[in-house]
């Protein structure tokens, strides 16, 4: 009667277990930029999405709105909404999640009370607004003259 032993040996254990680790760290920092991807594309559709919702509130209330993207030295950087008296609206403040910012110093989006976009009580350009990660991957929220909010991948033409 032969007596046959099923199993692995010590050996083999170790090597798959390596091979795994090997494999681990090389899928590691590609798992990480991948999160930080779609964090960036997550911020960038919920800040298009609030300013739609200025863009609404301005038409809804009748008066100028405005939504400030700031760069606050030592904080993380922010977004606040003012009504037609310069008067903040906490309600529609957000913050923006680590490892995402503003490249631009402080811009904003503002409309009136048809919705177009305006400065000063002027139409104005087109807006820009550039969201970099820390992977350095950038998305542009755009705000056109004829008041269409959009994103892309790709800066617009001067």
């Amino acid at each position: 009667m032969s007596s046959t032993k099923s199993g692995f040996t010590a050996i083999e254990l170790i090597a798959v277990v390596s091979i795994i680790g090997v494999l681990a760290l090389i899928a590691a920092p590609r798992v990480n930029d991948a999160l930080i991807t779609a964090r960036l594309h997550s911020t960038v559709r919920l800040l298009a999405a609030d300013a739609h919702h200025v863009r609404q509130l301005a038409i809804m209330r009748g008066a100028n709105t405005r939504m400030d993207f700031l760069r606050i030295a030592g904080h993380p950087h922010q977004v606040r909404v003012f009504n037609e008296l310069a008067v903040e609206m906490p309600e529609y403040r957000r913050v923006m999640p680590a490892g995402l910012s503003f490249l631009a110093p402080d811009e904003n989006f503002a409309f009136n009370y048809l919705g177009e976009p305006v400065a000063f009580g002027n139409p104005t350009p087109n807006s820009t607004i550039t969201i970099q990660a820390s992977n350095g991957q950038r998305l542009f929220l755009i705000l056109s003259l004829a008041g269409r909010i959009r994103i892309s991948a790709t800066p617009p033409p001067p």
